[in-house]
């Protein structure tokens, strides 16, 4: 009797622990300064494919017997090149994508990197976004029409890159390349128009603007920089490990954006493999579906891409560069983005390292058209994980009106091994109640629902606990949280993103409800998707009421927090 007792009572302790800590989450989290973290030592080096070995790659593939009969004679581009998972760090083949604007086709070249295997191509119907080579070709299309071309030589308007990237007419299968034009002065006008690249041709619109997109002479935003971005497949992953007094505290392959995993639309800095104090948290974390909607319909909806890094601000002096594409910011030092300074330029691309509030911070920026997007990864000495995610935008006429920008972490847990158990967590609720098979649910703050992943085995387990300022779900966004069993092996893994790809127009909004199909949780390896769901006004210069300028990073940002239990 007394040792039932002593179960029970040690059971509603865990229960205030857990409730404490949820609590404890909706609290604001500190603002960025530039406070350093003493006794930490982090170490990064490049591993996989190097960029030369990806280049190498390319030649291959474009000088095969099967691309030279799908393309010789033909308008196409390289327009994505991606390394197939193997399971490992070192991927050994890899697929390429290209558009054949003379026949309107997507195709789809698979090879291996050392050349031994033949390399087969086929027809897919996806719509990629369009790469650098594809966009300049249009700018050149436009630099020759009778319209722009003085316009431009003499700078009076320049071109951007306009949201959706590609429009297809009714009744046609023309791969259209959307270019914005941004008047510079009073006597242009902003228009969005869609080159031919297959005629030679520019398509301009009554209404200055393709349908799902807005020109008007109202423009909102930062102005645009216009300064390079980086391509789908280059190069970057990283072996990263965090020590502090010589004892291991993170440890964690860190994959950049432009060579994510997710389907065509890739899905930020993506972190596996995650180990705290040297036991596994996440074998995977990343951000594989972004939504943009629009309050009343003016403009979208748009599904977007995270893979096209754009610039940001590091520190001038003190940087390490322990490869390409990744920075190590000197102690007492931070970059700044576009959501910080309200510029849109800087003098990296890539993924920033550093340290704050006994943080190790990975930051980058992105591009999706004229929108401007920031991801963090904060990984604190305690144990704590915070996903984070801003939204920002450069001059265009579609932000002025509000919209819901709506993003969807894909965390794989792998709490000390992969069979793991899943509980809710609530104040209000005496116990905690198991999650059995797949499902969904949305965020409740007025119980402060949380998600508990414990070891099957052990007593270890990580909470996701949502922020209140993580937004409210409507029926585009479909739902909050979804519970589900992995699927695949780490050879080939499936369910990364929904098979939707850019770049706007209906069926935009994400689409995994079909993988519930009551498949156990229950000491299986398990999968959890979280969405937040930020109303963006920029045009009145707004900000959400539920958000805070005290959460970290900006007003702009949302994420849940992921916190240690008995570890």
């Amino acid at each position: 009797m007394f040792m039932k007792s002593r179960r029970s009572a040690l059971f509603i302790g865990l229960i205030i622990c857990l409730l404490s800590i949820v609590v404890l989450a909706g609290e604001n989290t500190p603002k960025h300064s530039p406070r350093t973290q003493a006794g930490v030592n982090i170490s990064i080096r490049p591993i996989g494919p190097s960029q030369a070995i990806i280049d190498a790659a390319k030649v291959l593939v474009m000088q095969s017997d099967a691309v030279q009969r799908e393309l010789t004679g033909k308008k196409f581009y390289l327009i994505s090149f991606e390394a197939i998972e193997n399971g490992s760090p070192d991927p050994t083949a890899f697929r390429a994508i290209f558009y054949d604007h003379t026949t309107d086709r997507t195709l789809v070249a698979t090879a291996d990197f050392a050349g031994k295997q033949a390399v087969t191509i086929h027809e897919e119907s996806l719509q990629p976004v369009p790469s650098d080579e594809e966009f300049d070709a249009a700018i050149q299309i436009l630099q020759t029409d009778g319209n722009f071309a003085p316009q431009l030589k003499a700078g009076t308007v320049k071109a951007f890159r306009p949201m959706p990237p590609v429009t297809i007419l009714e009744g046609t299968t023309d791969r259209l390349i959307n270019v914005g034009i941004d008047a510079n002065g009073p006597a242009g006008r902003n228009e969005v128009v869609s080159v031919s690249i297959k005629d030679g041709k520019v398509i301009r619109y009554p209404e200055n603007a393709p349908p799902i997109s807005k020109a008007s002479p109202e423009a909102c935003g930062i102005p645009s920089a216009g300064q390079s971005t980086t391509s789908s497949g280059t190069a970057g992953q990283y072996q990263m490990s965090v020590t502090q007094g010589g004892s291991p505290l993170w440890d964690m392959l860190i994959v950049r954006p432009s060579a994510s995993s997710g389907g065509s639309n890739r899905s930020g800095i993506e972190v596996r493999d995650v180990k705290y104090k040297g036991k596994s948290v996440l074998k995977r974390g990343h951000v594989p579906i972004l939504d943009v909607q629009y309050v009343g319909g003016q403009c979208g909806p748009y599904r977007d891409w995270q893979y096209q890094e754009d610039n940001f601000q590091t520190p001038a002096s003190g940087n390490t560069d322990p490869a390409p594409g990744i920075r190590i910011i000197a102690p007492g030092q931070i970059p700044t983005t576009a959501l910080e300074s309200g510029v849109d330029a800087g003098n990296f691309r890539g993924v920033a390292v550093y340290t704050q509030n006994k943080e190790t911070v990975l930051v980058t920026e992105f591009a999706a058209g004229w929108y401007r997007y920031v991801m963090e990864w904060r990984f604190g000495d305690d144990g704590i994980i915070r996903p984070r995610f801003g939204f920002g935008a450069t001059d265009n006429s579609c932000v002025c009106f509000s919209h819901n920008h709506h993003v969807y972490w894909r965390l794989d847990f792998d709490v000390v091994t992969p069979n793991n158990r899943v509980y809710v967590v609530e104040r209000g609720r005496k116990f905690l109640k198991p999650i059995a098979t797949e499902t969904f649910m949305n965020k409740s703050p007025q119980t402060n629902r949380s998600i508990l992943i414990q070891n099957a085995t052990s007593d270890e387990a990580y909470m996701l606990v949502p922020s209140v300022k993580d937004g409210v779900v409507d029926a585009f966004g479909v739902h909050d949280i979804w519970v589900l069993a992995y699927k695949g092996t780490a050879v080939s893994p499936t369910e990364l993103d929904d098979g939707r790809t850019c770049c706007g127009g209906p069926n935009q909004n994400i689409a995994i409800d079909p993988w519930l199909n009551n498949e156990s949780v229950d000491n299986q390896d398990v999968v959890i998707w979280y969405g937040a769901h930020f109303l963006h006004s920029d045009g009145a210069n707004l900000v959400d009421a539920k958000n805070s300028p005290s959460i970290l990073g900006t007003s702009h940002v949302v994420g849940p927090d992921i916190r240690p239990v008995r570890w």
